[in-house]
């Protein structure tokens, strides 16, 4: 019993470092009372140590089982640090032509990616932000727990 309970934190301290070694930046933004306001943008702040680095943007999207629509369309704006802005909008489809839940599901719980851009360069070290803005036409998205930004090393 003692040898599992020593065992158990240092493989799941394996299997986060596992997942975050390829990645240059990970963080989550939750939603209060799993709402996303339509004027309610959301905004990451990452920081670049190192210029000349190449990676992946994948916006994460955690929602119910019940989420009660099939797309959600999103308006993402990134900032380099020298001021220069890149923008794309994106339509986030939740369901498949079955009109059933795409994505990795847990108890009722479903994790969806959306790459933003396939391969973006980081030229210069310093803050980079991401900012995501809701444009569906309703005031307020229910369903949604969290949203994050990854950002996959290539």
């Amino acid at each position: 019993m003692r040898y599992l309970r020593l065992t158990a934190p240092l493989i799941f301290v394996i299997f986060l470092a596992s997942c975050t070694g390829n990645n240059i930046f990970r963080e989550f933004h939750k939603f209060d009372k799993y709402t996303w306001g339509r004027f309610d943008k959301v905004k990451f702040e990452i920081p670049i140590k190192e210029d000349g680095l190449a990676g992946e943007i994948v916006l994460t999207i955690r929602h119910v089982d019940n989420f009660p629509y099939d797309e959600l369309p999103v308006y993402a704006v990134l900032t380099t640090p020298t001021g220069e802005e890149r923008i794309v909008e994106v339509n986030i489809k939740f369901k498949d032509e079955n009109k059933e839940f795409k994505g990795e599901v847990a108890g009722n719980l479903w994790d969806i990616e959306e790459v933003l851009w396939k391969t973006f360069f980081f030229n210069n070290t310093g803050t980079y932000t991401i900012e995501l803005e809701n444009l569906h036409p309703r005031v307020g998205v229910p369903g949604l727990v969290d949203l994050g930004i990854v950002i996959k090393k290539k």
